[in-house]
């Protein structure tokens, strides 16, 4: 455990002295790299205009994006999904800006001039990200390599376009252009990104002690930078610095609500938890005593039974390797019964429940059935999140609750379903 300890310390003192190498900057020197930026992307949309292959690709891409969206059971990586979806969310088919990008897959189809193209390519205002991702998107397709997240998940999208779409042959010039600025936008995004990781290091700082090591949350903070470095505009008037705060925090608050604590809660609620307890810290520091629950929902002005839930919460989780007593050897794990494998048995029973469920399920309407197979893992992938079906299917979270519900009130009054759940109940497997 020293060991770790002083590995982790050598890693911070080198941190913080790359960090001290590069000095804070001034709104012109913000102004100047900024623009370098945004000239880059500039450039790109317009070699996607001025080159027939780019311009043909950008219309396919453009016309995928309302007939063919991502699903998220084809992504065998999930965050490849959620990058698409945050990407092309104006240009899908309930978007704001999807009758222009599909105006715009039709007109570039046929458009001769560059000049006719590039007005309809900027008039769909792709942000810096999605313009880098298409050109290395278009790069790899030629032959090139540039690494990019949002390419990566462009990369695995095209597998699912239909009819799938054939590789494209560049001009030796045409690459070069395209790594060219490239290279000038990574150098003014990293730039940015190198010369305020010292705001990173500060605002970590501040959630240290919640489950989640020091390197974690820096590491978080420094990707919440570089999203804030891709999508900056000076031009808006904001600092920066300045800019870049909220994005910091967001990326570090999220991770550690998702892998701070064994039972991940809304945000919203850690956020409750955490004014609760400081206050309790707060007030048994002042009198001595630990304050009850109805001291502290009048000192946070939150109602009484709130408040109770709340304490109740911190002591949700409770680890297996736990001992069971005090000066125990034995943990919690040791008084579960039952072996760590099913028998044979046990797998045919789940087969033949498979079974059953999907002739049941296959009963219901069309959007029901896909509702209760996605939440409920009953295709071939897991089970997924409302958010992740409403996502899917291009409706709201709502929608997706009240389909649920309605499906399991129709499932429920199946007399096949109840005889089979009385079955299983009395097998104990249940």
């Amino acid at each position: 455990m020293k060991s770790t300890d002083q590995a982790d310390d050598r890693d911070l003192e080198l941190m913080f002295a790359e960090a001290r190498r590069y000095a804070l900057l001034t709104a012109e020197d913000e102004r100047e790299i900024d623009g370098k930026k945004w000239q880059a992307v500039r450039s790109l949309q317009a070699l996607f205009a001025s080159e027939d292959t780019l311009t043909q690709y950008t219309a396919v891409f453009l016309q995928q994006c309302g007939a063919n969206p991502p699903e998220i059971r084809r992504f065998s990586n999930r965050e490849q999904h959620f990058v698409l979806r945050r990407e092309l969310a104006d240009y899908f088919a309930d978007g704001d800006l999807h009758e222009a990008a599909t105006v715009a897959a039709r007109k570039l189809r046929t458009l001769k001039t560059t000049k006719g193209r590039l007005l309809q390519i900027q008039g769909l205002g792709f942000p810096a990200s999605l313009t880098v991702g298409m050109a290395v998107a278009m790069l790899r397709r030629a032959g090139g390599q540039f690494p990019d997240s949002v390419a990566d998940a462009i990369a695995n999208w095209e597998r699912q376009w239909q009819p799938p779409i054939s590789g494209h042959v560049l001009e030796k010039d045409a690459m070069k252009s395209i790594r060219a600025q490239l290279r000038l936008y990574t150098e003014a995004r990293d730039k940015l990104v190198m010369h305020n990781l010292r705001l990173v290091y500060s605002i970590a700082a501040r959630y240290k002690g919640r489950g989640v090591s020091y390197l974690d949350l820096v590491q978080e903070g420094t990707l919440g930078l570089i999203r804030a470095a891709e999508k900056f505009e000076y031009e808006k008037g904001f600092r920066f610095s300045t800019y870049c705060f909220n994005w910091i925090t967001q990326a570090v608050r999220r991770y550690v609500g998702d892998v701070g604590t064994l039972i991940r809660l809304p945000t919203h609620v850690q956020e409750q938890m955490g004014r609760l307890y400081k206050e309790k810290a707060i007030e048994q520091l002042r009198t001595g005593i630990e304050p009850d629950e109805e001291t502290l929902a009048l000192r946070l002005g939150m109602d009484v039974e709130k408040t109770r839930q709340l304490l109740q919460m911190r002591n949700l989780g409770v680890s297996l390797d736990a001992p069971r007593y005090d000066d125990d050897e034995g943990t919690l794990l040791d008084t579960l019964s039952g072996d760590p494998y099913g028998g044979t048995e046990d797998t045919a029973d789940q087969a033949s429940l498979h079974r059953f469920l999907g002739d049941a399920v296959a009963d219901l309407e069309a959007s029901e059935r896909r509702v209760v197979i996605a939440r409920w893992g009953l295709h071939d992938g897991p089970p997924l999140s409302r958010a992740e079906v409403a996502d899917s299917m291009g409706v709201s979270r709502e929608w997706v609750r009240q389909l649920e519900r309605s499906a399991l009130r129709k499932l429920k009054s199946q007399d096949a379903v109840k005889a089979a759940y009385e079955d299983y109940s009395d097998a104990g497997n249940y």
